[in-house]
């Protein structure tokens, strides 16, 4: 699943991503250049410097078994809350650096 920021979007999209993988691996949520917000398995797909120049910007990586992921954090309001903010404040202008740091 993904979410097009570009487009009409709410905190309940972004809860549907949280929701649409199972926390057993570690993700990252990453935008793209053209807007497409969605999580990525970083167990399969490492991060460098060279892929991450590729993208708008990205949030930390969510290790497997922190609960960042899946039914119950998709469930977190002020979780899902806390990470539509951001993508909100740093897409299309990003505020900062590409990696965007949520407090959690």
């Amino acid at each position: 699943m993904a979410v097009d920021l570009k487009g009409e979007w709410t905190d309940a999209d972004i809860a549907k991503l949280i929701g649409s993988v199972v926390d057993d691996r570690d993700w990252r949520l990453e935008v793209s250049t053209d807007g497409i917000a969605s999580l990525v398995d970083k167990t399969a797909h490492p991060t460098d410097d060279a892929y991450d120049n590729t993208l708008h910007c990205f949030l930390e990586t969510w290790m497997q078994g922190t609960d960042f992921v899946g039914p119950s954090a998709a469930g977190d309001k002020d979780l899902v809350g806390k990470i539509a903010k951001a993508l909100r404040e740093n897409y299309p202008t990003l505020k900062g650096l590409k990696f965007v740091y949520v407090s959690l």
